[in-house]
């Protein structure tokens, strides 16, 4: 793996602590992203992938608990792995152990002694670096392995078929008596060829890394909305609808990486609803178009019309840009917009 500076979260709705440690982190040359309370810290989880989570017990909107619980429900091999120290007041022992059962890692005790958690922060960041190297190794080695998987004659069987089909195409023994015959021979040939290109592809070592990104899983789109809406905001959540969910559960399965996905669309929600009156909704559905991608439509249900000046498209974009999906406000229907999942998504 190439080496990268290593990205450190700190979540603390207390300015001047959150500074300190920020500070700190940075003089040892740790890359710190901030955030003040739960709901903001998940946020930049989703978004900045950090390799350590620092964040305080309680905080207000979100608490330590709920953002340690967001993130491990993620799902995923970086999230279930990703360590995570949690601040706690001296003789909190209630919250350290509740803390420990939610699977943190560790806990500092304030006020901060800076030297044990520099300590700390380097021995969680130097095991799960083995951990991530381990399991990048493991999928590299699965990626060498592909290629041999092919018994060695099929090629060669291939390219007798071939050969074959495109003599008998040049009808060298007469001609045959019905041109179906010949018809027939000439869609073997071409399958032949096709057949050979696919194979040659499908080992070619970036399709490989394609097909078996980490990060990556193959996804039931009902499924994936409907734990979406369970694991969101209650307040939210509840101003949530979703449109014809049985042919949603017919749609083709998609292999993408889950957490972007929940981070756009997360942001779509959270920008129509933004400056909407309290009783707005939000329909959700989804539906396979003429080019074979897979679109979610989203639609606000308020008495405003979406403000588009004020609504984040660029930053929506660039997170969907990481899977090559994108986002649109339709332009006639300004109170919709849609996230489209390109087709070789599709499995």
């Amino acid at each position: 793996m190439t080496d990268k500076k290593i990205k450190i979260l700190c979540v603390e709705d207390e300015i001047d602590i959150r500074s300190n440690i920020s500070d700190i982190l940075r003089d040892e040359g740790y890359e710190v992203v901030e955030a003040g309370n739960g709901y903001e810290g998940f946020e930049t989880f989703l978004s900045e992938r950090p390799d350590l989570i620092i964040s305080d017990i309680m905080m207000p909107e979100l608490d330590g608990y709920g953002l340690l619980k967001f993130v491990r429900d993620a799902e995923g091999f970086k999230n279930s792995t990703i360590p995570f120290i949690f601040l706690t007041a001296l003789g909190q022992k209630d919250n350290v152990i509740k803390g420990v059962n939610l699977s943190a890692n560790d806990y500092l005790v304030k006020p901060i002694d800076f030297d044990l958690l520099i300590a700390k922060v380097k021995e969680k960041t130097l095991n799960y670096q083995r951990i991530e190297n381990f399991h990048h190794n493991q999928i590299n080695n699965i990626k060498n392995q592909i290629s041999l998987i092919l018994p060695k004659d099929s090629l060669n069987y291939l390219d007798v078929i071939t050969e074959i089909s495109a003599k008998l195409k040049e009808e060298p023994y007469g001609s045959f008596p019905h041109r179906q015959y010949l018809d027939e021979i000439k869609k073997i040939y071409l399958n032949a060829l096709n057949l050979r290109t696919t194979i040659h592809n499908y080992l070619d070592k970036d399709v490989i890394d394609f097909k078996l990104n980490a990060n990556e899983e193959s996804i039931n789109l009902a499924d994936f909305l409907e734990n979406f809406a369970k694991n969101i905001d209650k307040n939210i959540s509840s101003k949530i609808v979703f449109n014809n969910m049985h042919n949603i559960n017919l749609l083709p399965s998609i292999k993408i990486d889950k957490i972007v996905l929940i981070d756009a669309l997360g942001n779509i929600i959270f920008e129509m609803l933004k400056n909407s009156e309290e009783q707005a909704k939000i329909s959700i559905g989804a539906m396979l178009d003429h080019l074979k991608q897979i679109v979610i439509i989203i639609n606000l249900h308020s008495e405003k019309n979406l403000d588009i000046t004020q609504f984040n498209t660029a930053k929506i974009s660039r997170i969907l840009d990481k899977q090559n999906c994108r986002f649109e406000i339709v332009e006639n229907r300004k109170n919709t917009a849609v996230l489209i999942i390109p087709d070789f998504r599709l499995i």
